[in-house]
């Protein structure tokens, strides 16, 4: 779409200002994982409901955010572009205001990606740990089929 200065500099303003909003979240969600993160290693599991509603809150709005993304992007002429190729196809001043934007943003995923796996890491192992005492409990209190049972050899 062609527009005239005016409507571009408004598109582009509002382009920016979403990449603003989605950096944001990403810096919430990467707390929230911490957040869980911590929670799970000191055992404090009553505290993960609260992080996974808060969570799937901030992932719609992400969601949402980047859908107005792609369509601000289609509307500059952007449509389908990487971040690089953005840069590539930007005239110098938005690059200019893109580049730290999107630096900050790869930054700023990459923290998420790592908090992720972190907790994803921790999680897993606290689940383990449950499946041991459970599978150790059920074992004590709950003979297998075929084993012998004391309770049939003392009243059989």
């Amino acid at each position: 779409m062609n527009y005239n200065k005016e409507d571009r500099a408004v598109l582009f303003d509002s382009f920016v200002h979403t990449l603003e909003e989605l950096s944001q979240i990403i810096v919430k969600l990467t707390e929230a994982e911490k957040a869980k993160a911590d929670a799970a290693s000191a055992g404090e599991h009553g505290k993960m409901d609260s992080f996974l509603k808060e969570e799937q809150a901030l992932l719609l709005k992400l969601r949402g955010l980047e859908q107005l993304r792609v369509r601000q992007a289609t509307d500059l002429g952007w449509e389908k572009l990487t971040f690089r190729q953005i840069l590539a196809s930007a005239g110098e001043a938005e690059h200019s205001v893109l580049f730290p934007l999107f630096s900050e943003m790869e930054q700023l995923l990459k923290n998420l990606t790592d908090a992720e796996e972190s907790s994803n890491r921790i999680i897993s192992v606290r689940l383990r740990e449950f499946e041991h005492i459970l599978g150790a409990n059920s074992q004590t209190s709950f003979p297998e089929a075929n084993s012998s049972s004391h309770f049939h050899d003392r009243y059989v």
